[in-house]
């Protein structure tokens, strides 16, 4: 293993200082995709937190989702009052998150953050670090704490992907 990134230093301190229950975990490869991350979670991919960066015309947010789930622009729009919602090109992803398409960190203290309700319904969910080859496990509790989240159902279940 190489250097710990002075990134992963920062997030660890933020949640050590929170007094928030997590783990680090170190990957051999970058892990940027649910099929990537199914063996971490022992293919229950539902434990697995992707955090998306949406782009509004009140700015960016993050929203964390459900590994099994796809995002409702629809209640997304809804419940926030908004009129246009959409994936943040990779480009402005990294230009705003530091961290490329598939690594953005689960904590995102600059951004408003929306975390699925239904994430609350485990006990630990595994995402971003926002470095490559690292993964954070934490409670969804947590997570929504830290980020000082939204918690509301902006889902919908993923029929593409097979049990």
């Amino acid at each position: 293993m190489t250097d710990v990134p002075e990134k992963l230093l920062t997030l660890r301190n933020i949640l050590k200082l929170a007094h928030m229950h997590f783990a680090i975990f170190y990957n051999d490869t970058t892990i940027s995709t649910v099929e990537e991350g199914e063996k971490l979670v022992s293919n229950d991919i539902s434990k697995l937190a992707p955090t998306l960066i949406l782009e509004t015309e009140a700015g960016f947010l993050a929203a964390v989702i459900s590994g099994n789930a796809r995002l409702s622009y629809k209640k997304i729009k809804q419940q926030l009052h908004l009129k246009n919602v959409f994936l943040a090109s990779p480009e402005k992803v990294k230009q705003v998150t530091g961290a490329e398409v598939g690594q953005v960190s689960l904590i995102n203290p600059s951004l408003l953050t929306i975390v699925d309700i239904h994430l609350l319904e485990k006990s630990e969910v595994f995402g971003g670090c926002g470095v490559s080859n690292y993964t954070l496990s934490i409670r969804p509790q947590d997570l929504v704490t830290i980020n000082n989240a939204r918690v509301f159902d902006f889902t919908k279940e993923n029929l593409d992907i097979c049990n």
